[in-house]
């Protein structure tokens, strides 16, 4: 997918300003071309996580999120990991 950079007004609806929190997520495959992106609250208490928010994209845009967060954060892109940090060390959300 080639990136394309377009400069246009971006309406946020009122109830969207704040956003969801999440404190962990997952990629997983829903069919062919089609993954989600699922967003958590996940609870060490519990040992549960709670979807907040789902988003479908095609295959084809998830190197351009890898390659803007990569950016955003500074750092070289990794393989998919998908941790979330806890009181032990890392927990994976699977």
């Amino acid at each position: 997918m080639t990136g394309k950079q377009v400069d246009c007004n971006v309406l946020v609806p009122s109830d969207k300003k704040t956003g969801d929190f999440a404190n962990a997520f997952r990629v997983v495959q829903d069919n062919g071309r089609e993954w989600f992106l699922d967003f958590f609250v996940y609870s060490t208490m519990d040992q549960k996580a709670t979807l907040v928010s789902r988003i479908r994209v095609l295959e084809e845009f998830l190197p351009a999120i890898r390659d803007r967060l990569s950016t955003m954060m500074g750092q070289v892109p990794e393989e998919s990991v998908f941790v979330v940090p806890g009181p032990g060390g890392p927990v994976e959300i699977q």
